[in-house]
């Protein structure tokens, strides 16, 4: 039987070809189109945080465990807003820490491979500790329920993450990072933390009081089947105060009406500036 594992030389020559186009420049190129200026350290990080949240916990079991009904659509907006959080954070000290304290991302280029892996290993301890307290107050073990449960999450985090440091040590850190920051900004464009969160907040808020919407359907006939607005919805202010900066606060029943309206498929009007 022939190996597997063995990749015929057509398909291994257009994989090299493929590599080959990827350079630092292309992702500069293609961050920017998507809004993020790549030389903003503070802006790269944002959507490096959504790329190695995607990657390293929603596109796991966790997905699993929401079509089973552990997590409701807005349990997931704010458990994965939240993690985008934590792992922000997380790359905000780690930059701190290793000298790069410029708002210029070229420093990043002075990064040594060691310096990465030290933070795929803080990342992945935090991601993976049971005792990790979620944004609907069960902590990871809870959610996972069963030791073999949370041991699946914990090889697919292990995997995203050296996966993510291969790449540096591969190309260079600065490569990595951009690489794996284009795969936040360009799949998952409707996330807090992308640059285009806060139009697409400003676009539900103009829908909420806006009956003819266009997103509401003829005579507003999907809004018709919504329950009724939860009371946290009242204050519009103070509800896109919270959309904004800490969407992981919205309550149980106000995050799961604005996810069934459906703010993960508005088409924001215009680009503003991104969240401090």
């Amino acid at each position: 039987m022939a190996d597997a594992s063995i990749i015929p030389d057509d398909i291994q020559r257009r994989i090299d070809e493929v590599q080959a186009r990827m350079t630092e420049e292309v992702f500069e190129e293609m961050l920017a189109k998507a809004g993020v200026d790549p030389a903003d350290l503070a802006a790269l990080l944002d959507v490096l945080a959504i790329g190695i949240t995607n990657g390293a916990w929603r596109n796991s079991c966790v997905e699993n465990w929401h079509a089973e009904g552990r997590l409701s659509d807005g349990d997931m907006m704010r458990v994965n807003s939240h993690t985008t959080h934590g792992v922000r954070q997380r790359l905000r000290g780690w930059t701190k820490e290793f000298g790069v304290s410029a708002s210029t991302s070229e420093g990043l280029a002075e990064l040594a491979v060691e310096d990465a892996d030290a933070l795929g290993y803080r990342l992945f301890r935090w991601l993976t500790n049971p005792a990790r307290k979620l944004a609907t107050g069960a902590t990871l073990g809870e959610l996972a329920k069963t030791e073999m449960n949370l041991d699946e999450y914990v090889e697919h985090a292990d995997q995203s993450l050296r996966g993510f440091i291969a790449q540096m040590e591969d190309k260079g850190v600065r490569f990595g990072l951009l690489r794996t920051a284009c795969h936040g900004a360009l799949a998952c464009q409707q996330w807090w933390g992308h640059p285009t969160w806060p139009a697409r907040v400003d676009r539900f808020m103009a829908m909420l009081d806006n009956p003819e919407d266009d997103q509401w359907g003829p005579s507003a006939a999907y809004r018709e089947r919504l329950l009724p607005e939860p009371s946290d919805l009242q204050d519009r202010s103070a509800l896109r105060a919270t959309l904004l900066k800490e969407p992981w606060e919205l309550g149980s029943t106000t995050a799961d009406w604005i996810t069934d309206a459906g703010i993960g498929y508005l088409t924001p009007l215009t680009n503003t500036s991104r969240m401090s």
